[in-house]
């Protein structure tokens, strides 16, 4: 006998989607049914007609991670709150990592702190440096499941940035213990040079902020990079690029055989750079890389039409109004005065990523909804080591499950969003499709609109990738 079957839906999976029943026992799927064929279980679930999509995963996130003297007030569990009504059933996150710290330690103390999610996660290792007890502790992460690290090319003025060298050493070792590097693409002698210069001239408008991070700045970083990683023969995630520059090297390197993997985030297809003109508001939009224009956007929807674009990770990295503006003065008359090296940078988006996908792609016949399932969960999961767990519908498979009602239209508002921010970029933005039941290894956790999970109820996810 099954514990549940979900009837009356549509399969989507990354090779198509196929009508049929989907029967859950001790929190895994354990087998896909034929129409209404005949089964015993304690509990069905209607899909009434609706997709069945495996449990979506943002391997992107930043949550309780201080920043330029900023410590963001939302918690792993109302994070996963947040995800419960996305959809997501995994997210990732990084350690916290300064310079003389062990990113061992860093990982033990990250685990303690997701222990309070109430959906399953894994973790990032974060370098900031490379001396030989911290390169020992590369196989060591691997072993306890954390095969992944990000290093930062730039930030060096906040202790974070990892110069050649250490990307060098980092991915001599990752090569060697079957790891990955995940890449902050920025080049910090530009920024910093246009920063400074911003600085002297008193040049410091939200427009002067993306100003100071242009294109090039990216390009650069991400051509040197992907260089230094074929040199070693490691294979290399580069996060949130932005433009059709960085795509057409990493086409080029993808077809010379480099293990070279492209995200991007949903807000670079959905929010542009005019919005740094808004003098009241322009703040809340700082992001690093910015924001960039229509015609970027329009390359990375290439991108991800041609494949060299295979994951979506949102970014996420909420703060309030008030945390936005905690370091900036005001005038006489309580205006803003405008100092964009005094904003955090980071924008919310985890409870909205698959919305705007649905919407911006699927809607308008820039990808399938198999392929938005494959941007946000399977490649993710393939990709992250954590398949065939997670991302998919397939016997075996955790039985982490969404419903999602492609016909309910819904207007985004900060209103409707659980992340306490206060705001929304995307206030008034008309999404098409919305998830109506999430369910966590076989139990739901979001019910109609309704959260019915709990804290403690993740688990942590051991990963191994399968890269080499």
């Amino acid at each position: 006998m099954f514990d549940t079957i979900i009837r009356n839906g549509h399969l989507v999976l990354e090779e198509g989607t196929v009508r049929a029943d989907l029967a859950i026992k001790k929190g895994k799927i354990a087998a896909l049914l034929g129409p209404d064929e005949p089964a015993e279980c304690q509990k069905e679930i209607d899909a009434q007609g609706r997709l069945v999509l495996p449990g979506l995963i943002d391997a992107h996130m930043h949550t309780q991670a201080p920043f330029q003297g900023i410590s963001p007030q939302l918690t792993f569990y109302q994070q996963s709150i947040c995800a419960a009504f996305a959809g997501v059933t995994t997210y990732m996150d990084f350690t916290n990592t300064w310079k003389g710290s062990s990113v061992l330690q860093a990982l033990d103390d990250r685990i303690e702190e997701m222990t309070e999610s109430a959906i399953d996660f894994s973790v990032h290792g974060k370098f900031v440096e490379a001396n030989e007890q911290l390169l020992d502790e590369i196989p060591l992460l691997a072993a306890k499941g954390c095969p992944t690290f990000k290093l930062f090319m730039t930030y060096r003025k906040e202790g974070v940035m990892a110069d050649d060298m250490t990307l060098m050493q980092v991915f001599k070792r990752a090569k060697e213990n079957n790891c990955m590097p995940l890449i902050h693409a920025e080049s910090n002698a530009i920024a910093e040079t246009a920063v400074d210069e911003c600085i002297k001239n008193n040049t410091l408008t939200w427009r002067d902020f993306a100003n100071s991070k242009p294109v090039i700045c990216e390009t650069e970083a991400f051509g040197r990079v992907a260089k230094l990683a074929e040199s070693v023969g490691v294979p290399l995630l580069i996060v949130h690029t932005t433009n059709g520059p960085c795509l057409n090297i990493a086409q080029q390197a993808q077809e010379r055989g480099q293990k070279l993997y492209i995200e991007t985030g949903p807000h670079y297809l959905t929010l542009f750079d005019e919005l740094y003109d808004d003098i009241e508001n322009g703040h809340l939009a700082i992001c690093s890389p910015p924001l960039r224009t229509r015609k970027e956007r329009d390359e990375l929807w290439d991108g991800i039409k041609n494949g060299t674009i295979t994951l979506i990770g949102s970014d996420d990295c909420t703060f309030t109004r008030e945390e936005k503006e905690k370091a900036l003065q005001r005038d006489a008359n309580g205006k803003i005065i405008p100092d964009f090296t005094k904003v955090v940078n980071g924008l919310s988006g985890l409870e909205i990523r698959f919305n705007l996908m649905v919407t911006e792609g699927v809607e308008n016949g820039k990808i399938t909804m198999n392929q938005a399932v494959a941007l946000c969960s399977t490649n993710i999961a393939k990709t992250m080591g954590c398949y065939p767990q997670k991302g998919t519908l397939l016997p075996g498979a955790d039985a982490d499950i969404v419903i999602f009602d492609l016909n309910e239209e819904w207007v985004i508002s900060a209103n409707n969003l659980h992340s306490g921010a206060g705001y929304s970029l995307h206030e008034g933005y008309k999404a098409k499709g919305k998830v109506k039941t999430t369910l966590l290894r076989g139990e739901i956790i979001m019910d109609n609109n309704t959260f019915m999970g709990s804290k403690g109820q993740g688990k942590f996810i051991k990963r191994t990738l399968k890269l080499n």
